[in-house]
């Protein structure tokens, strides 16, 4: 309990040298943890396995059940099953048509999913500029002193100048450090994630497309089948009536 006291203390005395300039770092760091944060929670929130949603959405639309691949779409939360379903609600359309729906409904949801990440960039650039700007400050504000030119300032005066002035620095790259890291993780599957969207939008159109294909080759065969069984079929004949 006393370690955790005099931790505390030494803590509080260190933000107290820093001054003013600590707090203005400290809302860029709360901000960026409130940002990766929500980044989190969302990726995880709209983390689906596209392998096996697709797989699911091929079963249905192989059959032609679209109505019940359309419900399994708006049933799952995510950019992935949005693209998905605006392909989905005009399965009778070209390739090339499917194709343009499946993108522009792609970029539309890239602004949801980087959405806020930049703000971790500013962040990541601004904290320890803002600790290099109290450096300097810290520094002249010790040669503003009084007697600084004359040597008149004591030891002390001086070592605690020096050291607001290196806290400072301290925390704002401390800071800066794991903002930045956290900017390229979550940049980097911001990035997966969109190509993913874009994956399942474009297999989407594929499947549809075949699917309508191997309908229009089963049906054409079984005409073709249903003719030539008419054809083997022999005609009766007026002597067969007689007989």
């Amino acid at each position: 309990m006393f370690m955790l006291a005099d931790h505390t203390n030494q803590m509080g005395d260190l933000i107290a040298a820093m001054g003013p300039m600590f707090w203005l770092m400290m809302v860029f760091a709360v901000l960026a943890v409130a940002v990766i944060s929500e980044r989190l929670f969302y990726f995880h929130r709209v983390n689906i396995n596209s392998a096996d949603f697709l797989r699911g959405l091929s079963a249905l639309l192989r059959t032609g059940q679209y109505n019940e691949a359309l419900h399994e779409a708006r049933q799952l939360p995510g950019p992935m099953a949005r693209v998905v379903e605006a392909v989905l609600s005009r399965p009778r359309l070209s390739r090339g048509e499917l194709r343009e729906i499946a993108l522009e409904a792609a970029d539309l949801e890239v602004y949801r999913v980087e959405r806020h990440i930049r703000v971790l960039q500013v962040c990541s650039t601004v904290m320890p500029l803002l600790g290099v700007l109290g450096t300097i400050l810290a520094i002249m504000n010790f040669y503003d002193q009084p007697g600084i030119t004359d040597g008149a300032v004591a030891a002390p005066q001086m070592s605690e100048s020096l050291r607001q002035a290196l806290l400072l620095s301290a925390a704002g790259i401390s800071m800066a450090i794991p903002t930045f890291l956290f900017y390229m993780y979550l940049a980097s599957r911001a990035r997966k994630i969109i190509n993913n969207i874009e994956r399942a939008g474009l297999e989407c159109v594929h499947i549809i497309c075949d699917a309508r294909m191997n309908r229009a080759a089963e049906e054409q065969s079984s005409e073709e089948a249903d003719c030539a069984s008419a054809a083997a079929t022999p005609s009766r004949t007026p002597t067969d009536v007689r007989s």
